[in-house]
């Protein structure tokens, strides 16, 4: 059964969609069955793994708000990951489920119908608090953070916290927070080394990950290229983060 677990951060820009597909990358490369969910209608993690989101005839969208089957959806890469792809219709769907009975269960049900079939679920959220990233907590076992090492991230990072907490009350009382993961850090800039240190004092009861994603125009280039930041031709800094973060994982769920 798989382990579901949310990357979400109401700040944009800190390393949500590559995280979320390099680790699912990474996971695969050790063996594990990956689902990569994609609730962003921007549809970054469905160009990322390969796919023109906007060439797309079905997407999540249909299944939220259609009842379509995920497996319908479902597309498949080169780098050994499964993708249920977004795109720009995603936008209408929280408009569309607002008077829709159990409108915060719509992702639970796409997660039941599948969660036998993987060892991980991957699903990266949109910046933003809304009904759709409510629906991907409602349904996760764990969320795990992105924290870009600035300052404007970490107040994004408490905003989430409070949601998370009231669908710990409300929808999902077993949900938990694997962790804090620092993205685009530079050890060279005081405010970086500075903003690190203060994601452990500012939220002692939140586990850090020490692997730590280094900030590199490789990440960007790779996802220009479609392909997982282990294809690049040099060592990427910060990539081996991901994969050191992948074993973590697949460690603590067996």
């Amino acid at each position: 059964m798989a382990a579901v677990i949310v990357l979400a951060n109401q700040k944009g820009g800190v390393g949500k969609t590559t995280s979320t597909y390099n680790l699912g990358v990474a996971l695969a490369d050790v063996g594990q069955k990956v689902l990569l969910m994609d609730l962003d209608p921007q549809g970054g993690l469905t160009y990322y793994s390969g796919f023109e989101p906007e060439d797309l005839g079905k997407t999540i969208y249909h299944c939220l708000t259609r009842s379509t089957s995920p497996r319908d959806i479902m597309l498949s890469n080169d780098f050994g990951v499964d993708l249920l792809p977004a795109n720009i219709d995603l936008s209408l769907a929280e408009f569309q489920l607002m008077n829709v009975p159990a409108r915060e269960r719509r992702i639970t049900r796409i997660v039941n119908e599948l969660r036998d079939d993987y060892d991980f679920m991957l699903i990266d959220c949109q910046p933003s608090l809304g009904l759709l990233t409510i629906n991907a907590l409602a349904a996760a076992d764990e969320v795990i953070i992105p924290v870009a090492c600035e300052y404007l991230s970490i107040r994004g990072t408490r905003a989430l916290l409070r949601l998370i907490s009231k669908v710990k009350g409300s929808l999902n009382s077993k949900l938990h927070i694997a962790g804090l993961l620092p993205t685009l850090f530079d050890s060279r800039t005081r405010h970086g080394r500075e903003t690190l240190d203060r994601l452990a004092r500012e939220f002692p009861d939140i586990h850090l990950y020490p692997h730590t994603v280094a900030r590199s125009v490789r990440f960007a280039e790779s996802a220009a290229e479609q392909k997982p930041i282990y294809e690049a031709k040099v060592q990427v800094p910060g990539a081996l983060a991901y994969r050191e973060l992948a074993r973590e994982l697949v460690r603590k769920k067996s």
